[in-house]
Order: C-alpha cells, then sequence, then structure tokens
C-alpha cells in the first residue's frame, strides 16, 4: 500500500494533533514539513495538495485531504482502528464526532484562534500589538467558558472525552491547550477544573505526545521571552524553522 503523505508543521496544533495520533496508533506516514513561518503553505507545490494553504494536509494516491478531523477518521480507517480511537458502538463514535464538531467553535476557535493567535503568538513572531486589555479579558472569558464545558465534558465520560481511553477528540482538543503553554498567565485560564487539567497531565505522559510535541515545546521558551520582550521593532519568526528542526523525530 503506497505510503500516506502527511504535510506538516509542528506548530499548528490541527497538525501536530494528527501527528500524535500517528505515533500512538503506529500508522506509517512519509511526512513532508511545511514551514508557516517561511511562507511555505502558500507555494504552488503546496497548493496543489490544499488550495487553503493549510496544515496538515494528506496526499494519499489521488487523494487529497485537508481538515484535521477528516485526516484523523480517515487514517482511522484506512488503519482499521476505528473502533479504539472513535468508538466500538455507535452512540460511541457519534460522541466522538460531537466532541470534534464541538471543538472547532469552543476550544479551537475561543482560545487558540481568538486568544492564542492575536493575545500572544502575532505578538512574539511579528511584535504585532495585542488587544487591549478589555479586549484580552473578553477573549480570555470566553475562552474560561468553553473550558469550563470542557470540565463538565470530561466529568462526565470519565477522565476522557473517549471514555475511559484517548480517542482522536481527545488528541484533537488537546493539542490546541497545549498551545496555551505560552501564556505567562496560563494558570488563571485553567486554575479550578481538576478534570481539564487532570486529563492533560495523563495525554502529556503518553509517547506520541512527547514525540509529536517534542519540536514545539523547544520554542515554547523563546516565545514566552519574546511575548515578555519590550522591544519595539518590527521581527520575523524565520527562527522558528531551524529552531524546531533541531528536535524532529
Amino acid at each position: 500500500m503506497e505510503t500516506p503523505i502527511l504535510f506538516h508543521d509542528p506548530t499548528s496544533e490541527p497538525s501536530r494533533a494528527v501527528h500524535w495520533f500517528s505515533v500512538e496508533a503506529g500508522i506509517e506516514l512519509a511526512v513532508e514539513y511545511v514551514w508557516l513561518t517561511r511562507g511555505e503553505h502558500k507555494s504552488p507545490e503546496f497548493l496543489d495538495v490544499n488550495p487553503a494553504h493549510q496544515v496538515p494536509a494528506l496526499r494519499h494516491g489521488d487523494l487529497c485531504l485537508s481538515e484535521a478531523a477528516a485526516i484523523l477518521t480517515y487514517l482511522c480507517e484506512l488503519a482499521g482502528v476505528e473502533d479504539r480511537w472513535i468508538g466500538d458502538t455507535s452512540q460511541d463514535r457519534a460522541q466522538t464526532h460531537r466532541f470534534l464538531s464541538w471543538h472547532h467553535t469552543n476550544t479551537r476557535l475561543r482560545l487558540t484562534v481568538d486568544y492564542v493567535l492575536p493575545v500572544l503568538l502575532m505578538p512574539a513572531y511579528k511584535n504585532a500589538p495585542p488587544p487591549d486589555a478589555s479586549k484580552v479579558h473578553e477573549l480570555r472569558a470566553r475562552g474560561r467558558e468553553s473550558l469550563d464545558l470542557l470540565e463538565v465534558l470530561l466529568e462526565s465520560r470519565g477522565g476522557y472525552l473517549g471514555g475511559s481511553r484517548p480517542s482522536i477528540a481527545d488528541l484533537f482538543i488537546a493539542s490546541d491547550l497545549f498551545a496555551l503553554d505560552i501564556d505567562p498567565d496560563r494558570s488563571e485560564l485553567i486554575d479550578g477544573l481538576p478534570a481539564v487539567c487532570g486529563w492533560l497531565d495523563q495525554l502529556r505522559r503518553q509517547d506520541g505526545y512527547r514525540i509529536s510535541h517534542a519540536a514545539w515545546n523547544a520554542i515554547v521558551p523563546r516565545i514566552q521571552t519574546l511575548i515578555s520582550s519590550a522591544d519595539p521593532e518590527p521581527r520575523d519568526a524565520v527562527w522558528v524553522a531551524d529552531a524546531c528542526r533541531q528536535h524532529l523525530p
């Protein structure tokens, strides 16, 4: 069987989720790195794979597939591990797809897209001005609403969204929450959420987490330093790819 090709940037949360899953499930992928901070996601070659210029993307024979949730589901079916990673009953599978859908308009939108990107990453990468303090407070409050709901979901499911063991939904959502490691005020967002904190701690112990997040974790300290930097000069993030390459599997 032809080996699927994953187009991947380890600084992308959804891309990390797919790579993490492939490691945990023992699925062989050929990884081609597409560095967002170098603009490689807009190259003509990559646009042939995903015209939306986003990672992750997957090419498997004649199939070009984008959207991490779709890629995760496809890889489950390809490897025959749907029962383990999506659910072995129709109800469990429905719950997994529910959480994948919920994530897009909750933890992904409210925490990563609306909060981490403008408040933390763009100021660190580009020295772009963050939103004003009142807007940051509003964005954090909206993110906390989603985390509060995630706390309830995890409690009702028995520790993981997949029940007694992680599902693709757990890896997908947790990868976005690990982006909060760059936040100097992370504890304010997740304090008082024992189910969320315990869930994240359990997932960090997985071998797949350590492998798929090694590059990201290596650059977190530098990003934290840049967030707090008072340097007014414009900057770029071309350093990111070189720093990540030193920690690739």
